[in-house]
């Protein structure tokens, strides 16, 4: 896999902001020509200076953009959607963790928690967040190392409102005492919930092991410690920190903001002048840090780590060039590309062949300026762990093949054309994501403010800056990180206490590494045959967008559904096939085998995959409650061409008994980790297998997996298709005659001519809990050091209709915002705090989940009292509050597609339930708009506080409380209602839920 601008290890909210998965695509033609949206020279505007930029855009692209700069030296890039629905903003400014002071760890980052409670002009330290909520929106923000990002998005119509809200932060903020003392306590909790996270520990170790001169060593999340017991033992008032840290930091010069909406550019200007011209500015220039990252007695170096998972992982990192400024031939990627590659003659497919490895990225990523690493991840299997020394040998040799191999005109090309196809066809995104993407790329000040939209364009080619990059990843420039359970370790890391050792590169290692020599097995990959080279689009003229699919066929074999692109207009194309199989979900040993078989298929035919994703086919094969799923989507020339072959390879797929074992070791490894992830990322499995069909628990399938032989699974795999029923969708830059191709082709996998026409309504269903009963299921985690535990409060509202989910939505959306700040942000349960409707196969129901370091039984009682209030604030909302809140909700529901994808999913949700309920956000939206606020108070109070209430609670708890603490939680009466103890008893004595219906009885279309 290549990996673009990756790191080591890069904790979630870093990594969703920096590590991006290289998904290229194709571009046949040299020439390429982009829309470029012109503005005049530079004009002074109403107090605003437009800088008159030039932007280079996707050829589909429809908006207008203006770069301007305030009188306070304030950027903001304004982007005019006349059709957007949701209007988005974010600010950017340039100063991240790397600017904590040393003795205050987590300053930046608990500075950017702050800025939510309240300004001057707002001073409800809820006022931003509630007025998103209760406008369509939301927000969120992250604290990177050199910068610090905020973001939201709301209904177009209440941008002005949300930017006025939005500016508070950077003009007048309050950073009020009572607020910062609690929020001390959530940026605490927020750093307690990874204090278990292999990711966030390794990554931490890494840092701990660089220059101390450098800022990459600190620790940037905080805790109570650094940001209350330590300053408070010193004297140090943290409220005094914090406005000396603002004050110094936050600096109008510093900030790039980008707003996108509706209203004209003239209008947005002034709003932006109006709301942003008062931030201050010290023209302070944005920090440097000269210092070695990586100096040389960092180098050369084994890493030991023990994780609290069953990793095996070795990673070797290069000390490296930084060419974040040649952004515009980007010599990493380039290597990247080339060392992350997976198919024929990759480091990848040696490491397979020899049993040694299962997975591998590669990638560069710029710490600081002048500071630059390159690192090669691998996932071993255990006969790779004993080998770890011939893998790293084996790396250098790839890159002594490259060395006499390199320069190659031919894969610049490559690169290039794909990534001018990526970018002509560029389709729009999310709103949110949009804007805080492009206000932290504006701080890269290098970059001409007109191809910031194009940046993942490859503009030159500079073979020697390739050379030059390649032949700096030399041994003195390495280190390697050992990853497993067995590890030597004689250290412990200060902040997450992660066991380690380091010790020097062994003689013998070095030597291998210094003179590595070619491997005959290594070499480059080939040219790629799925490379898209036609990209016309039969576009229909004045036509208005069909709003469902067409069914072409339906028997007892099959239903075959197709939709051409009418909106969008794209040489792309989606594909799903969704196989009912019967055999595979029959029991827990037989879905453990499916898990197996499906892995081992996509082992197989990884050469195949590969190729195809580099050229912007992919393709997923994976395993569903209800058989096997299929699923590609690109370019739509070669799709065709892709499933045939792909369906061969299923066909004619035999198991090896190698890999068979490797990949049957990874199972249960993974489902191990599994028990090992934060608690509220394992509640959500728990809560299936109790209440749905089909679902197993994971000890349940940890034991079955442990006894699965080779020759169960070849026993098996014949039996998989022998009752086999098929639902596919066609959709995009298709002919209806493609599409009845696509059909035949999924017949190559039926074993015989026999049609099992039952299957075709054959569902997975959920239980139906008695009226008025309350259960409760209790499981201990398995990670003995993990302080936190998680709740899970289920009310069930009853069984499915469109009436019932349009209801359970206008409740999610009026509780969304207070059960947040109730929880989170008054009473500080926890950092992690969420509340939504929820659907099974069945039935509909309220969710509150909680994750803290309280006793889940306290937190049951916090929930119930709120949910004990939040009648009474229905009951006193007003009704022009409530309607906006209906508002909210359908706009939100109602919201256009923004790109194929998003239209697709849609589709494809509805017939994988089998109710074909196609516009059934415009069907809800419309039962929204009809809701009263009595009928609501009425709901409320005889579906969620009546006595006839029904609700399950999930309590995962920790093993890790002492007895003061149990006494300060213990509440009487929780957990309530009757508890589960053996799962399998517990459904066998419950009704289950009718499973959910086609809406309406849908005829085949005659062929056009």
């Amino acid at each position: 896999m290549n990996l673009v601008r990756a790191t080591i290890r890069r904790p979630f909210e870093e990594l969703k902001n920096r590590l991006v998965i290289s998904r290229l695509y194709p571009w046949i033609n040299n020439q390429f020509h982009t829309h470029t949206h012109r503005r005049l020279s530079q004009t002074k505007m109403s107090g605003y200076r437009d800088l008159g930029i030039e932007f280079q855009k996707p050829v589909l692209d429809d908006r207008n953009y203006r770069f301007i700069e305030l009188p306070n030296k304030l950027k903001a890039l304004l982007i005019q959607d006349p059709e957007t629905d949701k209007s988005a903003a974010s600010l950017d400014v340039n100063i991240g963790s790397f600017e904590d002071p040393e003795d205050v760890p987590g300053l930046a980052h608990f500075c950017e928690h702050l800025l939510f409670m309240g300004s001057s002009k707002f001073p409800n330290e809820n006022e931003y967040s509630s007025y998103l909520s209760k406008h369509g929106g939301g927000s969120n923000a992250y604290t990177s190392s050199q910068n610090t990002n905020y973001f939201f998005q709301v209904n177009h119509e209440s941008l002005h409102g949300a930017l006025d809200r939005f500016s508070g932060f950077f003009s007048c903020p309050l950073f009020n005492k009572n607020s910062t003392d609690k929020e001390i306590n959530a940026v605490d909790s927020e750093n307690k919930k990874n204090v278990q996270s292999d990711l966030w520990r390794l990554y931490q170790l890494d840092k701990s092991l660089t220059s101390d001169k450098h800022p990459f060593h600190k620790f940037s999340t905080g805790n109570l410690k650094t940001l209350g017991s330590i300053p408070s033992s010193k004297g140090v008032d943290i409220r005094d920190e914090l406005l000396k840290f603002y004050n110094s930091s936050y600096s109008a010069n510093l900030m790039k903001l980008c707003v996108l909406g509706r209203e004209d550019l003239d209008t947005m200007s002034e709003w932006v002048y109006d709301l942003f011209k008062d931030v201050p500015n010290s023209d302070r220039s944005a920090p440097s840090y000269n210092a070695k990252m990586l100096p040389s007695d960092c180098l050369l170096k084994i890493i030991r780590a023990k994780p609290v998972k069953d990793l095996k992982k070795v990673e070797v990192t290069f000390a490296c060039p930084d060419v974040e400024k040649l952004w515009e031939s980007k010599p990493g990627h380039f290597l990247s590309h080339l060392i992350g590659h997976e198919g024929s003659g990759s480091l990848l497919a040696y490491f397979k062949a020899k049993g040694w490895a299962n997975e591998l990225s590669a990638g560069a990523h710029t710490v600081s300026e002048g500071n630059a690493i390159f690192s090669v991840d691998i996932d071993l299997t255990d006969e790779g762990i004993g080998n770890y020394e011939e893998i790293v040998v084996a790396v250098f040799q790839y890159l002594e093949m490259l060395k006499q191999d390199l320069p190659q005109d031919w894969i610049f090309t490559e690169l290039r054309d794909i990534a001018e196809a990526n970018f002509k066809f560029k389709q729009k995104g999310n709103a949110s994501s949009t804007v805080s993407a492009l206000s932290k790329a504006l701080e890269k000040d290098f970059i001409p403010a007109g191809d910031i939209l194009s940046t993942g364009l490859l503009r030159k080619y500079e073979p020697d800056a390739v050379m030059s990059f390649l032949n700096a990843l030399t041994p003195e420039n390495s280190r390697v990180t050992l990853i497993h359970k067995d590890v030597h370790t004689d250290l412990v890391e200060k902040w997450y206490g992660t066991e380690y050792s380091v010790i020097k590169y062994p003689d013998g290692l070095l030597n291998k590494v210094k003179a590595p020599g070619l491997n005959p097995r290594l070499r480059l990959p080939r040219p790629n045959e799925f490379i898209c080279t036609n990209f016309h689009v039969d576009r229909l003229e004045s036509i208005e967008p069909l709003q469902e699919p067409l069914l072409l066929k339906d028997d007892g074999q099959s239903k075959l559904w197709y939709k051409k692109d009418d909106r969008f207009w794209v040489p792309k194309g989606h594909v799903y096939v969704s196989m009912k199989l019967p055999h595979t979900y029959s029991s827990v040993i037989n879905s453990m085998l499916t898990t197996l078989y499906v892995d081992l298929v996509n082992d197989s035919l990884k050469d195949l995959e590969y190729d195809s994703q580099v050229a912007s086919l992919h393709i997923t094969f994976s395993k569903t409650n209800q058989g096997l799923d299929l699923s590609l989507s690109g370019y739509n020339q070669k799709i065709t061409t892709l499933l045939t072959r792909y369906l061969q390879g299923v066909a004619e797929f035999s198991p090896s008994e190698s890999r068979f074992k490797v990949f049957r070791d990874k199972l249960v490894q993974k489902l191990n980790n599994h028990l090992y992830e934060v608690p509220y990322s394992q509640v959500s499995d728990v809560y299936n297998s109790i209440v749905n069909e089909r679902s197993w628990t994971i000890a349940e399938k940890i034991e079955v997996a442990k006894q699965l032989s080779f020759e169960h699974l070849k026993s098996f795999v014949p039996t998989m298709y022998e009752q086999f029923f098929f639902e596919t969708l066609v959709h995009g830059n298709f002919k209806q005659d493609v599409a009845i191709e696509i059909d035949e082709l999924i017949k190559i996998l039926a074993p015989s001519d026999i049609k099992v026409s039952h299957l075709k309504g054959s569902k997975p269903r959920s239980v139906l809990l008695p009226e008025g009963k309350t259960f409760f299921y209790q499981q201990q985690l398995a990670d003995e050091k993990n302080i936190n535990s998680c709740i899970q409060h289920i009310t069930q509202l009853g069984v499915f209709s469109e009436k019932l989910s349009a209801k359970a939505a206008l409740v999610a959306q009026l509780i969304d915002e207070p059960a947040f700040n109730t929880l989170r942000t008054k009473e500080q349960l926890g950092y992690v705090v969420f509340s939504s409707a929820l659907n099974t196969h069945g039935t509909i129901n309220l969710r509150i989940l909680i994750q803290s370091e309280r006793d889940s039984a306290y937190l049951e009682s916090r929930i119930e009292s709120f949910l004990a209030k939040t009648e009474q604030d229905i009951e006193k909302m007003s009704e022009e509050e409530f309607e906006g809140h209906k508002s909210a909700l359908c706009k939100t529901l109602l919201q256009k597609y923004k790109n194929l994808s998003e239209e697709h999913v849609r589709f494809t949700t509805t017939i994988y339930v089998g109710e074909y309920n196609f516009v059934h956000k415009e069907r809800k939206a419309r039962l929204i708009e009809s809701l009263t606020k009595t009928e609501m108070l009425q709901f409320y109070r005889s579906h969620v506080m009546s006595k006839a209430t029904s609700k399950l609670i999930i309590h995962l708890k920790s093993q890790v409380q002492d007895e003061e603490a149990k006494k300060r939680d213990f509440v009487e009466s929780h957990p309530a209602g009757e508890q589960i103890l053996d799962i399998g008893r517990f459904q066998s004595m419950m009704s289950l839920a009718p499973a959910r219906q086609p809406v309406k009885k849908i005829e085949v279309t005659p062929k056009l």
